[in-house]
């Protein structure tokens, strides 16, 4: 990137660079660059299609899933931009949710007694602080089977659980195996608004927790 790309991007954490008339019909006559492509759904909105954004997270994260280098050396700024990860760059990303174990809503995989998964193990879940609420279910319950104790299914009243409920829902047509679930957007972040589950108020949290007994869950002794 050029320098003055590196320092605004440092400085600010972030770069919106407004993409030319010409680069953006270039762009949208391919299909893979477009937001809608990209397992995090929350980005499918038109200021990335209008705009290449990136994010300083120790490197330059360009948030679009594919952007040819021929083309991104166009622009300002991007004239000596090189792909460190992935390797391949316009021509491929990462490649996700080819291994999705099945599983119930205690998060067990079907087939195996003593087997339980967690983030996009789970099914087509994106996001870190999903992977985080998977994996303490996942391993609360893993240690619950080695007690002998029922696994713990989180209640549809709290967003975690609800989330893994209708995602798992969801998951059993076809139109809902086109989509991705996460906190962060896209469709479960509709339905949180829809069934009043999304707050950002810990008092308020923290009752509904308590009303579903579960408050300090995490915290009780198992063995």
């Amino acid at each position: 990137l050029a320098p003055w790309l590196v320092l605004q991007l440092e400085k600010n954490g972030v770069v919106v660079s407004p993409l030319p008339p010409d680069i953006q019909n270039e762009i949208q006559k391919k299909e893979s660059t477009q937001p809608k492509a990209k397992a995090c759904q929350q980005y499918n909105l038109v200021e990335y299609t209008k705009n290449l954004i990136l994010l300083d997270t120790g490197q330059a994260k360009l948030m679009t899933p594919f952007f040819p280098l021929e083309i991104l050396r166009k622009i300002k700024g991007f004239e000596e931009a090189r792909y460190a990860d992935p390797y391949s760059g316009g021509k491929g990303n990462s490649i996700r949710f080819m291994a999705i174990a099945p599983c119930d809503d205690s998060l067990k995989v079907e087939g195996v007694s003593n087997l339980y998964c967690a983030g996009e193990k789970t099914g087509l879940l994106v996001g870190h602080t999903e992977a985080i609420i998977t994996g303490f279910l996942a391993g609360y319950n893993a240690v619950c089977r080695l007690a002998g104790k029922e696994p713990l299914v989180l209640s549809t009243e709290l967003a975690a659980g609800d989330l893994i409920y209708f995602m798992h829902q969801e998951m059993k047509t076809q139109e809902g195996m086109k989509k991705k679930y996460t906190f962060s957007g896209s469709v479960y972040f509709e339905r949180m608004l829809d069934l009043n589950l999304y707050t950002t108020d810990l008092k308020n949290i923290e009752r509904r927790v308590a009303k579903t007994s579960l408050k300090g869950i995490f915290k009780s002794k198992i063995l």
